[in-house]
C-alpha cells in the first residue's frame, strides 16, 4: 500500500472518529441535561450577534470567494443552591448554530436582551451547564453521521490512491 494511501485513510478516517466521537458525547450530554433539566430564573449579561468572515480564492484568477456566518452569543447569571453561575450555551449542547444573515442571528436573540430576567434550564447535577432553549439540536446528529460515513469513504478514496 503506497503511503499516499495509508496518510488519506489515517487523515480522513481519523478525523470520521473525531467527529463521531464529539457527535456521540454531545447526543448524550444533550439527552441528559434536557431529560434531568429544572428551570431556574437567569439574567442575561451578554446578547448580541458575532459575525466570522472567511475568506479564500477561486481557482479563477482574479475570482475571491468568502463567506460571512452570524452566530448569537449570550450569557448568563444563575444560581443553584445558592451557588453562582455562569453559562453561554443556549441549546442543551456545544455544537455553536450559525446563521446566513445577522437578521436570522438576531432573531433567536430577541427574547434574550441584556438585563433580562429569564428561565433557563439546569441540571442539578452539572450546575454549570445551564442553557435557555430546552429544545434537541441537530448538531450531534450531523457530527455522528458524518462521523460513519467519513471512516469508510476514506478507505474506498484511498483505494484509487
Amino acid at each position: 500500500m503506497p503511503v499516499a494511501r495509508v496518510i488519506v485513510f489515517l487523515l480522513f478516517g481519523g478525523f470520521g472518529l473525531v467527529m463521531l466521537y464529539v457527535g456521540g458525547t454531545q447526543y448524550f450530554r444533550q439527552r441528559r441535561l434536557l431529560v434531568r433539566a429544572q428551570p431556574v430564573k437567569a439574567t442575561i449579561v451578554k446578547s448580541e450577534v458575532f459575525s466570522s468572515q472567511s475568506t479564500g480564492t477561486a481557482r479563477q484568477v482574479g475570482r475571491h470567494n468568502s463567506t460571512t456566518t452570524h452566530r448569537p452569543d449570550v450569557r448568563f447569571r444563575y444560581q443553584v443552591n445558592g451557588q453562582a453561575h455562569e453559562s453561554e450555551l443556549l441549546y442543551p449542547n456545544i455544537i455553536a448554530i450559525t446563521y446566513a444573515s445577522r437578521e436570522a442571528a438576531a432573531m433567536v436573540l430577541a427574547p434574550y436582551p441584556v438585563d433580562a430576567e429569564v428561565r433557563a434550564f439546569v441540571d442539578p447535577a452539572s450546575p454549570g451547564e445551564a442553557y435557555l432553549i430546552a429544545e434537541a439540536g441537530a448538531g450531534p446528529m450531523v457530527f455522528i453521521i458524518v462521523g460513519l460515513i467519513l471512516p469508510p469513504l476514506a478507505w474506498f478514496v484511498s483505494k484509487w490512491i
